[in-house]
């Protein structure tokens, strides 16, 4: 992009045309065109198993029939637990064949939370456990193309009411996010992108997206651990790694050589900036995000060239993204944005104050409201909050974020307790673990006599941090 006037540092990027969007592009199915066009060139990397396109679209097309006999139709959203196995590969492939929307769920989600994940998305089939589905075979055409308009997937993500909602993102969303980020970090044939990230949020499923359409391949990790991360390097040969900061740190402290791929890209989250410098370096092409659930991933991302220039920023606007700051929050356009959260006038609100340089890089600098981003994972604060007044010695509650070496943001609940009864933090964590992930459950609990409050009567969070 070329450089950005000053008048013009609030309106960054390219746009596309609400009729546009709308079209009725046809598109292949991505799976049954690579198995044709590169059928013996490695897909899937998973447990020290390869599976070619050629493989993975017979596997696909079997599971997909075996899916029909248990009842999935075009239209139907269907809730599967996404672990880092293959199996979760090949059920997302063969639920696309049937023109199935995919509702990828945590496997660290409580029995609470995924059955009010599946009342809020929709879902009529629960595929809990893909073992139990029938060996029979529907005999029955499959899809072979899709609308661009057509919906693939609901990620789930967490409201600001507490509540948790499910954005749901098309094959256009798709196609338009692998589009940006290829013409931002280019791809290369041979390129094999390392997925330690959960395929439950955008960040996993958008790899796995993406590198069926470029036709490379996915290394697929069933959860992060530094050694697996050194294996898929030294021995998968990883050439471009997507990362959360704390993922990031604990790779920099295990001594990981990070020299290798020609690009890590950092998301989720602030990455603190002695972080940056040290994997700078240590030679890590190491290069800032930034992305949302709404956005099908990426808005922007720092090119490898501008990483040292530009510590700190996220980026420039990727192909097609278009951005603006209103009244300091991020606003963004484009086709990579779930029309569902889209405002009146085509613009999503993503709740992050940002600023734009005169070079037309963006700097994400907070949130507009109390969100906190936690190891990369959005936490509401209202849902854990709820969570602790059930408790039968909390009268009162409340949750923020504060800084902390590991997580950069650990979830922090200040409790007032109920005259004449007592607990401790490790009581409280342990209720709070029954119905929350893990990722909720407060690292820290601190008991206090009242809340700061405004004269109207809200809690002052500000004052907590």
């Amino acid at each position: 992009m070329a450089t950005t006037k000053a008048a013009d540092r609030e309106n960054v990027g390219a746009t596309i045309t609400g009729q546009e969007r709308k079209g009725h592009l046809k598109l292949d199915n991505w799976l049954e065109q690579r198995a044709r066009t590169c059928p013996e060139r490695p897909a899937l990397i998973s447990g020290g198993e390869s599976t070619s396109f050629a493989e993975l679209e017979e596997e696909a097309q079997q599971a997909a029939r075996r899916l029909v006999a248990h009842g999935v139709r075009r239209g139907t959203t269907a809730a599967v637990t996404m672990g880092g196995g293959r199996r979760q590969v090949v059920l997302i492939h063969a639920l696309m064949k049937t023109g199935a929307v995919v509702l990828p769920l945590s496997p660290k989600l409580s029995a609470t939370e995924r059955a009010e994940a599946i009342r809020v998305s929709g879902a009529t089939v629960d595929l809990d456990d893909p073992s139990r589905l029938t060996q029979t075979e529907a005999d029955m055409p499959l899809l072979g193309e899709h609308d661009m308009g057509d919906p693939h997937c609901r990620i789930l993500t967490s409201g600001s009411t507490g509540s948790p909602q499910s954005v749901a993102l098309t094959y256009g969303n798709h196609l338009f996010s692998a589009m940006g980020s290829a013409f931002n970090i280019g791809v290369e044939p041979a390129d094999r992108w390392l997925c330690a990230l959960p395929i439950s949020h955008i960040s996993g499923m958008s790899i796995v997206m993406r590198s069926v359409i470029y036709g490379t391949s996915v290394i697929l990790q069933d959860g992060f651990d530094t050694a697996e991360v050194e294996r898929g390097i030294e021995e998968d040969g990883a050439t471009v790694i997507s990362l959360v900061s704390t993922m990031l740190i604990r790779l920099l402290e295990d001594e990981v050589d990070l020299s290798r791929p020609r690009a890590i890209l950092v998301g989720g989250g602030p990455v603190p900036t002695d972080a940056m410098e040290e994997a700078l370096s240590r030679n890590a092409s190491v290069i800032q995000t930034y992305g949302l659930t709404e956005t099908c991933s990426q808005v922007t991302t720092l090119e490898v060239a501008e990483a040292r220039r530009k510590v700190g920023s996220v980026g420039r606007p990727l192909l097609t993204s278009h951005l603006r700051i209103h009244e300091e929050e991020i606003l963004v356009q484009g086709p990579t944005v779930s029309a569902d959260a889209l405002d009146a006038d085509g613009w999503l609100h993503t709740g992050d104050v940002g600023r734009i340089d005169e070079e037309g890089f963006l700097f994400v600098e907070g949130r507009t409201d109390e969100m906190i981003i936690t190891g990369g994972e959005n936490v509401s604060p209202v849902e854990i909050e709820e969570t602790l007044l059930r408790f039968p010695a909390v009268l009162e509650a409340a949750v923020v974020g504060r800084s902390d070496p590991e997580w950069q943001t650990a979830v922090t609940a200040v409790v007032v307790l109920h005259p004449g009864m007592s607990t401790s933090p490790e009581e409280i964590r342990r209720f709070c673990a029954e119905t929350l992930a893990g990722y909720k459950v407060p690292k820290r609990v601190e008991f206090v006599e009242s809340l700061p409050r405004t004269p109207s009567g809200k809690i002052r969070r500000s004052d907590l941090k």
